[in-house]
């Protein structure tokens, strides 16, 4: 018995236990009368570009979350690239079972407008961030500014309060002054980050404004600055992103900047287009892409995509296709 078909078998075997009588697909299952709450979600992707075509069950999770009372909680552990392999002129093949710690953390509300979170959860940063599930993205690929600019994972503490004033709605701040609760499951390696977001809403609009500090190992000195819009309406989204970094020792300045429209077809059926332009904080290299995609959600926990990406560079064009599910 090869990897992949271990990894099937497991699959089954857990849609199997989660279809328990008194269990509703997409819910999660309840563990007896406690207020624990035991769910997943599984993506496989199919991606073809100009030197490349494979295969790969790049995410599964186990999720563990409930609430009681003043408190509430989640855990979240990962494993990605499960199983991967070329299906081109090469054949190579690759599995990764190791689980990591993705988010952890526990929430108590001092009342229904202000909460204290302590533990690991994604940066308070932006919109796009706040979706890290497959199932839950209109795409099945992110723009650049969610992995290249910031941390996309916090651990430490989160500070929010909401109804501030009449004209802001909400204010976060996060505090860590730590390293990663796992370290190798992040998208950049901090041990500070400080940060401060505050939101603005009026009917059908949303502005999100923020910034913060972090210190990337070996001791680098990072700034940011992010600004971003979000419309939601009956016949669809508007999203729209911008974040300026600056290197303190390097003294260099990157920027990225995404505007998105989703368009609800029909039921269950959306159309993507999403344009970005980047100057990469590593490389300072510019580049452009517009995505064109498409999703079918024939339930809700349960997502169908397909996207064209377009690059300036035409080597880094590529389509993507993606099945992700939530238990």
């Amino acid at each position: 018995m090869n990897k992949f078909e271990k990894i099937i078998i497991a699959f089954i075997l857990t849609c199997t236990f989660l279809h328990a009588e008194d269990y509703t697909f997409g819910d999660g299952l309840q563990v007896g009368n406690s207020p624990i709450i035991i769910g997943g979600y599984i993506s496989s992707m199919y991606e073809a570009n100009k030197h490349t075509r494979y295969v790969d069950i790049d995410d599964m999770a186990l999720l563990v979350y409930g609430e009681y009372d003043h408190f509430d909680f989640l855990a979240e552990f990962e494993a990605a690239d499960i199983y991967r392999k070329e299906v081109g002129d090469r054949r190579d093949e690759s599995s990764n079972t190791t689980f990591h710690t993705e988010r952890f953390f526990g929430d108590y509300y001092f009342s229904d407008d202000q909460r204290i979170r302590l533990g690991k959860f994604n940066s308070d940063i932006g919109f796009w961030n706040q979706m890290p599930v497959n199932v839950l993205r209109d795409t099945t690929s992110s723009p650049h500014l969610v992995n290249d600019f910031f941390p996309k994972l916090s651990t430490g503490i989160n500070y929010e309060i909401r109804q501030v004033s009449n004209t802001i709605d909400r204010v976060s701040l996060t505090f860590q002054n730590n390293h990663d609760l796992d370290i190798d499951y992040n998208n950049l390696n901090v041990d500070r980050h400080y940060a401060l977001a505050f939101d603005i809403i009026n009917h059908e609009t949303t502005w999100r404004f923020g910034g913060g500090y972090f210190r990337l190992e070996p001791a680098q000195e990072i700034m940011y600055f992010l600004g971003a819009l979000k419309v939601e309406k009956k016949e669809g989204d508007f999203l729209l992103e911008s974040i300026l970094r600056h290197d303190v020792q390097k003294e260099k300045l990157s920027y990225d900047i995404y505007a998105q429209g989703v368009w609800h077809i029909i039921t269950k059926h959306d159309a993507i287009l999403r344009a970005e332009v980047e100057k990469a904080p590593l490389t300072q290299k510019h580049d452009g892409d517009i995505v064109l995609g498409y999703t079918y959600r024939p339930l809700s926990n349960i997502a169908l995509k397909g996207e064209y990406e377009a690059h300036q560079e035409s080597d880094l064009n590529r389509w993507l296709f993606s099945l992700s599910v939530l238990f």
